[in-house]
């Protein structure tokens, strides 16, 4: 196995959150702290292609995501600022580059089979409603005490992430894999914080270096571990104040690196 770059791309906000949609799309969500404004990206994974770049709503800041659902994404508002509690739904259309319906007074809670499962607070408890996906219309009323909406609520979380891999600390004996990593993190000085991915013949791992000056920097590097290769070495942050955990991950063939938390740089496994 090979890796392949296929994108880069940076900002001069910070980054906050990333998605990535069934058809190999990435949704970066940046953030203006000072200016109070939120930007949106959406590009190809395969083929690079930025689909938009520094899309807005009417809504400039207190605005996230809930969801992609067949490349529309679905937006939702905060109720009241630095709260994480949501408010309305907002579908946009990235075919056509329009909004397709918002409602005001539902909050989103999941979408199956092309119809999006809704509640309406009340007084005491909340009210079920499940709504057409491309139009916003009311299919149904499901109330607060219905055994459908209950199981919908159980299930509410449920999401398949069978498509993604993620560095983790864990121990192995396997000679091959130690040699490469003490070869890697020798006369370094202190090493902290070593996490791992092994993608078939591909070993992945971030660590941190802790300076004189007690700041930490954030190492990646990846090598294939029948060669004993190094493929990649980069440093992801430099002079942290503490360790900077989640920097990479798989989905699917692809790997995500995410450096100085205003950049990232896409491989294809191959």
């Amino acid at each position: 196995m090979k890796l392949k770059k296929t994108f880069s791309f940076s900002d001069k906000n910070q980054i906050w959150r990333l998605l990535i949609s069934d058809s190999e799309k990435i949704l970066i969500e940046t953030r203006d702290t000072d200016n109070k404004e939120v930007f949106f990206h959406y590009v190809d994974l395969s083929s690079a292609k930025i689909i938009f770049k520094n899309f807005q709503l009417e809504e400039k800041y207190w605005i996230g995501v809930e969801k992609i659902y067949d490349e529309k994404i679905i937006f939702h508002q905060y109720a009241k600022p630095n709260m994480p509690e949501h408010k309305k739904i907002i579908v946009y259309d990235v075919e056509s580059e329009k909004i397709l319906w918002q409602n005001d007074d539902y909050i989103f809670l999941t979408i199956l089979d092309n119809q999006v499962y809704s509640f309406k607070k009340k007084f005491e408890g909340r009210e079920i409603f499940i709504l057409d996906f491309l139009t916003g219309e009311i299919i149904q009323e499901l109330g607060n005490d219905d055994e459908k909406s209950k199981l919908i609520l159980e299930n509410i979380n449920i999401e398949d992430f069978s498509n993604y891999k993620y560095p983790e600390t864990f121990f192995t004996e396997d000679e091959k894999i130690n040699d490469i990593i003490n070869k890697e993190v020798q006369n370094k000085g202190k090493i902290n914080n070593i996490d791992k991915l092994l993608f078939g013949n591909l070993l992945m791992f971030n660590y941190h270096i802790k300076k004189e000056n007690n700041f930490l920097d954030n190492m990646f590097a990846v090598y294939n571990i029948d060669k004993k290769k190094k493929l990649i070495a980069e440093i992801l942050n430099k002079d942290l104040n503490s360790f900077s955990p989640d920097s990479f991950f798989c989905y699917k063939n692809n790997l995500i690196v995410l450096k100085n938390k205003k950049e990232i740089i896409s491989y294809k496994i191959v």
